[in-house]
């Protein structure tokens, strides 16, 4: 601790306050004042005027503490320098007038050299963040040049971030460091650095920045070039970005092509990715997608209800593209994933990803199909009573809705084969072009739980809490709020269609 105290002394950092701050007494020190949490952890640091600073962890993420009304006389929005001199922390108001720059380009050299080299070790299985502790590279930069915070400096937060800087729980990466470390834990050590690297290019392109090297990264592994490629179909490019990007490499056309389908343009990224196909023919995630685009054109000669089948698989593909794949994450996170089937098929109608797909696809559509979606998209989820079972035919009678009581058969081998008179299933009977049909995968419900499963089916239907619905356990008979068996829709205890 002493050459702690003897290496900072005279160092002063900042950081701007707010009023939440101030009217708690504590100054939050993840990033500003990571150096100062460092230094008054345990027994504290003498605060000038008497009292001492401490580090606080009560709420998580290190705070600094001092005695009542250290705060006082501070305003919201105004600028707090925390100095060590004598081994005594000095608070002070400041204003950043005349910032010795040299300083603060300095420092953001330092951040972001150390970033990079903090993403390169753990990339290669050497640190467990692919960021650098703020503490470390500020104690670095007081080893290297001790006059660099003699002076008060604009807070470190905002000076990192706006060099396209990230902070995460005290520690700096570059833009598009891979935080959730889960994530890349199944890509080799180069491939990493390549993400995090395309990444950040993507993410901080300023007018006539050089692309090239991103690019090349794209073009040397077809795995960043996929996770990319989804990243993007999710956050759609910029128009400067798109119109950077050089058409004639292929990595930089699929980026563009994904870019257009993620904001519903689908017929200009079919075109787009035959461009890609010709000239790269065995890009693994264009061909992917040119077989997709090419599925939505039905054989004219096809009875409607064969290609209303074919639709449905159209529209599942379609809600497990990366812009809507975590609709469907979002429902099994809260509910089960034996669930996941049925879950697919809420996600689609009750989020409209139905009319998603029209408003993108629709060109490709026959007249007749359009027609059959749109009478899909105002079917309502309801809750449907087995009444019997007959060969492959299921008689199955409302529960739910406007024509409650009202009587559906449906030929259906695998839903026959598994069902039972007096089971109850929620699901959605859709107009295959001939009749009733159900395309999805039916949730088995309790009988015990029908009240409670009705009172969810209000007009809009919630998705989330149908999802819910079939995590929590029921209620054992006679004690309320005990927990019994959990509805699930696994097939056996659970699911009565697929």
């Amino acid at each position: 601790m002493s050459d702690l105290l003897t290496l900072s002394e005279g160092a002063v950092l900042t950081h701007l306050a707010t009023r939440a701050e101030l009217a708690s007494g504590v100054l939050p020190a993840s990033d500003d004042l990571r150096l100062w949490a460092r230094l008054a952890d345990g027994e504290g640091v003498p605060l000038a005027g008497g009292g001492r600073v401490r580090t606080s962890l009560d709420t998580g993420e290190p705070v600094l503490t001092g005695p009542d009304g250290w705060l006082d006389g501070v305003e919201p929005e105004q600028v707090i320098a925390l100095r060590l001199r004598g081994g005594t922390l000095e608070l002070s108001v400041t204003e950043l007038d005349d910032v010795p720059a040299e300083r603060a380009v300095r420092v953001v050299q330092e951040f972001g050299e150390q970033a990079l080299d903090a993403l390169r070790a753990f990339a290669e299985g050497l640190e467990p963040s692919p960021g650098v502790p703020v503490d470390v590279v500020v104690l670095e930069l007081l080893m290297k040049a001790p006059e660099t915070f003699a002076d008060p400096l604009p807070p470190l937060s905002p000076l990192l971030r706006n060099a396209s800087l990230e902070l995460r729980e005290g520690r700096v990466g570059i833009v598009g460091a891979p935080w959730d470390t889960a994530s890349v834990a199944d890509l080799a050590p180069l491939d990493i650095i390549r993400l995090a690297l395309v990444r950040s290019a993507l993410r901080t392109y300023g007018e006539g920045a050089d692309l090239s090297k991103a690019v090349t990264y794209l073009s040397r592994s077809e795995v960043v070039l996929a996770r990319i490629a989804d990243e993007v179909e999710r956050e759609p490019l910029g128009p400067a970005l798109v119109e950077a990007l050089p058409r004639t490499e292929p990595a930089a056309l699929l980026l563009v092509a994904r870019s257009a389908e993620g904001e519903g343009r689908s017929f200009e990224a079919s075109g787009l990715i035959s461009e890609v196909l010709s000239l790269s023919p065995g890009m693994a995630p264009a061909v992917r997608d040119a077989a997709e685009y090419a599925a939505c054109r039905t054989d004219p000669g096809a009875p409607l209800p064969e290609r209303a089948a074919h639709l449905f698989r159209q529209l599942l593909a379609y809600a497990y593209r990366p812009a809507r794949r975590r609709l469907i994450e979002d429902l099994v996170a809260l509910s089960v994933r034996v669930a996941e089937p049925a879950l697919a098929d809420l996600a689609l109608f009750e989020n409209d990803v139905v009319g998603e797909f029209l408003d993108a696809r629709a060109e490709w559509l026959r007249d007749d199909e359009v027609e059959l979606l749109g009478s899909w998209r105002r079917t309502p989820l309801r809750l449907w009573e087995v009444l019997g079972v007959s060969g492959d035919e299921i008689t199955v009678a409302a529960a739910s809705g406007g024509e409650a009581g009202e009587r559906v058969t449906l030929d259906d081998e695998l839903l026959a084969g598994q069902a039972l008179p007096g089971d109850l299933m929620l699901t959605r009977v859709l107009d295959d072009g001939t009749g009733p049909h159900v395309f999805g995968h039916p949730f088995k419900v309790d009988p015990e739980r029908r009240e409670e499963m009705l009172a969810l089916l209000t007009d809009p239907v919630d998705p989330y809490a149908v999802a819910a619905f079939f995590r929590r356990p029921r209620r054992a008979p006679g004690v309320p709020g005990a927990a019994g068996t959990a509805d699930t829709a696994d097939g056996t205890d659970g699911d009565a269609g697929r």
